[in-house]
């Protein structure tokens, strides 16, 4: 059995995603079906998208105060009351259970809209399982006020012991069209950029009111196609993992984004600021990390920094 559904791409992939899950995002509402047979074994169906939906970043903030035991009483999008517990944090769901290779599988699909299965039913490729929606708990830079405010599938695959697995293997179809995986090689004749900040929102243009078309994420790294500057930000270009074109944002004087130095070329200036590059100098010490050191000089001793 595998998942699939109308046209969506990534939006957080397994290891972006604390290895528990894959997101998609694709057209709210659209249709939540699979390929092959599986047997529901348990449903969440008592949440109204954009109603009861919870920012994700208020939840971070008001964690503590919301936490009631197992529960959590949150304020949704809306300035509704939600009482959460903390299974249901993924809003509506589905548990589905099949075999696959032989072998026990379970599927969990979240933050749908509505739940059109019931708990016993076997499914097939002809059954609507849901609707792709917002409920729960989600992550996204839309307004508050747009209905389709994060609304994506979380994708859940776990053996019959519960273990996660990797869920990309049973994404097919349409569910997973375009998508690019994240390489992270470093090329040494091109320029680019290592992502530092936890995450950044893509952009469809070099404005922060532009569409989000999605996110990069700490430790990627990216070729820049163009950089642009404002006041307040510097703007890179780039190709994202869904194959599309986005530019991301660093915040001038922040640790979003660290330029890659490829040339790997020495390029030393002396007190007078004139040119050395011929100057014949030792490598004594070599940068593995991001950190402060310490260094004592002697009189007339120079630092060069590459």
């Amino acid at each position: 059995m595998k998942i699939l559904g109308s046209r969506r791409g990534i939006t957080q992939s397994f290891e972006n995603h604390q290895y528990e899950a894959e997101d998609y995002a694709g057209e709210h509402l659209s249709d939540v079906k699979i390929f092959g047979t599986a047997k529901v074994i348990s449903i969440v169906d008592k949440y109204k998208s954009h109603e009861h939906t919870i920012n994700y970043n208020d939840f971070l903030k008001n964690v503590n105060k919301w936490r009631d035991g197992n529960y959590y009483n949150c304020i949704s999008i809306t300035g509704n009351k939600v009482r959460y517990h903390h299974n249901e944090l993924g809003g509506n769901e589905v548990w589905l259970e099949t075999f696959f290779d032989n072998e026990k599988k379970h599927f969990r699909i979240t933050h749908l809209d509505a739940v059109l299965v019931k708990i016993g039913d076997i499914i097939d490729s002809n059954t609507i399982i849901g609707k792709q929606g917002n409920t729960g708990l989600v992550l996204s830079n839309k307004p508050v006020t747009d209905i389709t405010y994060g609304s994506h599938i979380h994708f859940e695959v776990r053996d019959e012991n519960y273990n996660f697995i990797n869920p990309r293997s049973y994404a097919v179809g349409d569910l997973i069209v375009n998508y690019i995986p994240q390489s992270n090689e470093i090329n040494n004749n091109q320029k680019q950029i290592k992502i530092i900040a936890d995450i950044i929102n893509i952009r469809e243009k070099y404005t922060v009111n532009s569409n989000n078309i999605g996110n990069v994420y700490k430790g990627e790294i990216y070729t820049v196609l163009d950089e642009i500057n404002d006041n307040k930000y510097t703007w890179y270009k780039i190709n994202t993992n869904r194959n599309s074109i986005g530019f991301v944002a660093s915040l001038k004087n922040g640790r979003w984004i660290e330029v890659l130095d490829n040339d790997r070329h020495i390029d030393i200036v002396d007190d007078n600021y004139n040119s050395i590059k011929n100057k014949k100098i030792e490598n004594i010490f070599e940068c593995k990390k991001d950190g402060l050191y310490a260094i004592r000089l002697k009189k007339g001793e120079s630092i060069y920094i590459s």
